[in-house]
């Protein structure tokens, strides 16, 4: 009998990780889960949804309001909850800044619930938001990538709908759009700064997109995102974010 030690190796780390780290719930600190079940429906619910383009007229779903039609590219933005809940907020920073990429799981499970509660229109595909290679290189996981399996795998799992990865491509490095000071530098910081791959435009052209990021701010990554996938053929592109 042979034995596969770098399996074995790997089951000692990780079991002598979890005893001396063992994972606890971020919001009730109980064991097992870094977001338990009670926890994660204690997340507040955003009710009210508006239009990605003027901000103000509220929409069923996120949808652009009937006055914003055809002004920008992205057909709608829907926000399961408010970035200012002390536990969406916590949870999101510990994801992407303490580098706990399992957390995904959770949130995409909870993003899921969510979506189908809103009706959402179907999409025929997901596709995340991309960092750019030295970005992530450092954090050494794409939060909204891993976000979007998660959904993928909680929402209609049944119809097995694709997650279009390495497609969308951010080909310049910019500085983080919380740094920026107005709508203007952030349209500026973001310019150009995405593309899509040639070799996958068979597989967007009349698709009906779902982008999928973690937080929107004010929607102009998203935005210009949405562009660049309009430009290659795509039919619609919703924004789905965790938190705005």
């Amino acid at each position: 009998m042979s034995l596969n030690l770098p399996a074995l190796f790997q089951k000692i780390g990780e079991g002598t990780l979890d005893t001396l780290f063992p994972i606890r719930c971020l919001g009730c600190d109980t064991y097992q889960d870094f977001l338990c079940e009670t926890c994660l429906d204690f997340f507040p619910r955003r009710l009210r949804q508006r239009c990605p383009t003027c901000l103000k007229a509220v929409t069923p779903r996120g949808e652009v309001c009937f006055s914003c039609l055809g002004k920008n590219s992205l057909d709608g933005l829907f926000a399961a909850g408010h970035y200012r809940d002390p536990l969406i907020s916590e949870a999101v920073h510990t994801y992407k800044y303490r580098f706990i990429p399992a957390i995904a799981e959770p949130l995409g499970k909870w993003l899921s619930a969510r979506s189908l509660e809103a009706d959402l229109l179907l999409p025929d595909l997901y596709i995340p938001v991309p960092l750019h290679p030295r970005r992530l290189r450092f954090r050494g996981f794409n939060q909204a990538e891993l976000l979007a399996e998660a959904l993928a795998k909680a929402f209609a799992p049944e119809l097995n709908l694709p997650v279009l990865k390495n497609c969308l491509l951010r080909t310049r490095y910019t500085k983080s759009q919380m740094k920026t000071r107005s709508r203007e530098e952030r349209l500026g910081n973001l310019k150009n700064a995405f593309i899509f791959t040639r070799e996958n435009v068979s597989f967007i052209k009349g698709k009906n997109v779902w982008l999928i990021d973690d937080v929107a701010t004010t929607g102009v990554t998203l935005e210009e995102c949405a562009r660049v996938l309009k430009s290659a053929g795509a039919k619609s592109v919703f924004g789905i974010v965790l938190a705005r």
